[in-house]
């Protein structure tokens, strides 16, 4: 381990450099190709790498790091940490020891991020024995630096605790030591420790993340599944699945009158019928997924003829739940055209259009039961996660709110001041075409506050950013 405590520690300082005070921009992807490389060649080196094709969630996690500096959307530049979190924990998990069972893999990401916590106490032994060895101090030296580093904090304690103390003390304090205290206050606790405190938290993370993948993953013991045959009485699945399907073929019948062929009660607004429950529509059928699979978990040899008959219900309730997910589609598009667009509606179409496609290994999963259902989930949302982050979804809401307003003069410019740079061509094209006085002078002073945001740090450089600022600084600077 202790061969890879430089590295880890250029790993630090490079993280530290690069993002302490800054936006991500190209840092992430400067930052996380060394971090990546590291990786490759720590598992390697480690004979860690059981399985090649866990190696290619190295790319999603690439990819999202590259969209940091390509558009500059404030919703994903903070789902991209999180999710580029899990990614980590999956490349080891499916490169080291695959899983195919949900709960299990559940069990290791969460070991993953938590576990790794034991080993701070051996990393920081390893540390400093790698890196005092390193450095050619004599005994006394360093002797009267570990003392320094034990009398100056107590000194600076004492001292802070005296001058709260006494007024006369404190003011003397200040008259001679004021003017001193004020540039180290500005340059050591404003930066220089916040920075210390970036890379100790780093160096850490990277260290007691390896080390625990080194000694302690996968344990030596083998996770023990259970593999006992379900034994329970398959007629609560059988009731379940026959009744939700009955309910479902009501309620279908329903949204095909009524949104499909638009007939619906007189006493009923046609419009607002439409603007609601698709949100609990897209529930409604994740519920019913789950549902499949778990009925699944209770076929056995012993009751085929009845698993025949729930195979015949899941396939019934895959096709009602596609008119559910066709129903609420209909219904935010109806919405839409009414209120306007926003980035939470339009990830509502990329859920259910994600979802539409996880019915084809579902479906295929009723008939085999071998099917790797959970590889086939993992790359279906990965690759839609991914796919979202290079769509420019601030650009698409605007362009269609943009669009609308051409069409029908009605424009919620809440739905588009989200002090992000992706929107901003759409929004200058909207501020040259309209005569409306106030959105002109609403949009005016929305690009000065823009252009004041400007910042020359080349790691935050950011393709959407450039191209908005080359747009604005001319005529808004």
């Amino acid at each position: 381990m202790g061969s890879y405590i430089k590295w880890i520690l250029l790993l630090a300082v490079l993280n530290v450099l690069m993002f302490y005070g800054y936006k991500f921009g190209i840092s992430a992807s400067i930052f996380m190709i060394p971090l990546l490389i590291l990786i490759y060649v720590f598992l390697k080196k480690n004979n860690k790498i059981n399985n090649k094709k866990g190696l290619l969630l190295m790319i999603p996690i690439l990819l999202l790091s590259i969209s940091y500096g390509i558009f500059d959307s404030n919703v994903f530049d903070v789902f991209n940490c999180i999710v580029i979190i899990i990614l980590f924990e999956l490349l080891y998990i499916f490169t080291i020891k695959p899983v195919d069972k949900l709960n299990v893999l559940i069990e290791e990401v969460f070991s993953l991020l938590v576990m790794p916590i034991t080993y701070i106490g051996n990393f920081y032994r390893v540390s400093v024995s790698k890196i005092s060895s390193k450095i050619k101090i004599s005994p006394k030296t360093k002797k009267v630096l570990l003392s320094c580093l034990i009398v100056l904090p107590v000194v600076l304690v004492v001292v802070l605790l005296l001058s709260s103390a006494d007024l006369i003390f404190g003011n003397l304090f200040d008259n001679i030591f004021g003017n001193i205290f004020d540039v180290l206050e500005e340059f050591i606790f404003n930066n220089f420790l916040g920075r210390l405190l970036r890379f100790v938290i780093i160096f850490f993370i990277i260290g007691i993340s390896l080390m625990y993948v080194l000694f302690e993953y996968p344990k030596k013991k083998d996770i023990i599944i259970s593999e006992n045959k379900k034994t329970r009485d398959v007629f609560t699945i059988k009731l379940l699945v026959s009744v939700l399907n009955i309910i479902y073929i009501v309620f279908d019948i329903i949204q095909i009158k009524s949104l499909m062929l638009h007939s619906v009660s007189s006493n009923i607004n046609y419009a607002e019928y439409a603007r609601q429950g698709f949100f609990e529509l897209l529930i409604v059928s994740i519920i019913n997924i789950a549902i499949i699979l778990i009925s699944k978990k209770f076929e056995t040899k012993d009751n085929e003829k009845d698993y025949k008959f729930i195979n015949i219900m899941n396939i019934l309730m895959i096709f009602l739940t596609m008119i559910i997910i066709i129903s609420s589609f209909l219904r935010m598009n109806l919405y839409e055209s009414a209120y306007g667009y926003t980035t939470l509606r339009l990830l509502v179409y990329i859920a259910l259009i994600t979802e539409t496609i996880l019915m084809i290994p579902t479906a295929m999963y009723i008939f085999n039961s071998n099917v790797n259902i959970l590889k086939c989930y993992m790359i279906i949302i990965i690759c839609s996660y991914v796919l979202t982050n290079y769509i420019n979804i601030d650009y698409m809401v605007a362009r269609r709110n943009v669009n609308r307003y051409y069409i029908n003069n009605k424009i919620d410019m809440e739905y588009l001041i989200n002090f992000g740079y992706d929107n901003i061509p759409v929004l200058y094209e909207l501020y040259n075409k309209t005569d409306d006085v106030n959105i002109k002078e609403g949009l005016r002073e929305y690009f000065k506050s823009m252009t004041n945001n400007e910042n020359d740090s080349i790691f935050e450089f950011n393709i959407s950013k450039y191209k908005a600022m080359k747009l604005l600084k001319e005529e808004f600077k």
